[in-house]
């Protein structure tokens, strides 16, 4: 994996990701995806539509994805905490904190992922 590309809510899915998803394959996929994230700090570019995650992903058709504009609009709100914008490049572990320290830590988690249905793992 040369260049990662997130989309910018992927920062928060990364930090609750517990093993559950899709399918087998999508699980296993971000699972190694996560690895790589962990153990090698890369930059990672922010990305608008399907991005590495989204792979192995039912709802990726054909590299769009099928609940763009729900998945869009969580993007936004995340970006808009985060203070970044698409395309910004940084290294995971600044990203990862900076998704920490201005989403998860201020309890802002169920405003920026309110229509996603994962959220109630996240909540936990």
């Amino acid at each position: 994996m040369s260049q990662i590309y997130l989309r910018p809510h992927h920062a928060l899915c990364i930090q609750f990701f517990e093993g559950k998803g899709y399918s087998e394959a999508f699980v296993s996929h971000m699972s190694a995806v996560i690895g790589v994230l962990q153990s090698d700090d890369p930059a990672v570019t922010l990305h608008s539509g399907c991005d590495m995650l989204c792979e192995k992903c039912p709802h990726n058709a054909g590299g769009v994805c099928e609940t763009d504009d729900k998945v869009r609009a969580i993007d936004e709100r995340a970006l808009a905490l985060l203070g970044l914008s698409v395309g910004d490049t940084l290294r995971w572990n600044e990203l990862s904190a900076r998704a920490y320290d201005r989403i998860i830590g201020c309890s802002k988690l169920s405003e920026v992922c309110r229509d996603c249905q994962w959220l109630t793992i996240c909540k936990k």
